[in-house]
């Protein structure tokens, strides 16, 4: 059995029915109109219908205030695993939490 004549086995006796579909005639899209939320639900309720998954418009608020100083920030930080233990030592050593031995170091840095 050669291989032309298991494929017409397979396609019940050949490939004449295999052929592409004709090309559609491609249709002009429809010109974009703006239509407002506000005229959208207008036409929905004069319909019959409500209109209640329209995204909700916030306001941002403004706000004057600073934030504090001594506020913590979190941050994440790529340090080596040396450096962390040698840092985490120094903060036990000398009882501090991470951020005030962070604070003792950048108070240090600002002195070189």
């Amino acid at each position: 059995m050669s291989m032309e004549s298991a494929f017409k086995d397979l396609a019940g006796g050949g490939f004449e029915d295999f052929a592409p579909k004709p090309k559609q005639p491609e249709m002009a899209p429809a010109p974009a109109r703006h239509v407002s939320p506000v005229q959208l639900e207008r036409l929905a309720e004069s319909q019959g219908f409500t209109v209640d998954n329209l995204p909700v418009q916030r306001k941002a608020l403004k706000s004057g205030r600073v934030a504090s100083k001594d506020k913590p920030q979190p941050m994440s930080l790529r340090i080596r695993v040396g450096d962390w233990n040698r840092f985490s030592a120094f903060c036990e050593r000398n009882e501090y939490s991470v951020a005030e031995g962070f604070a003792k170091l950048a108070e240090l840095a600002e002195n070189l």
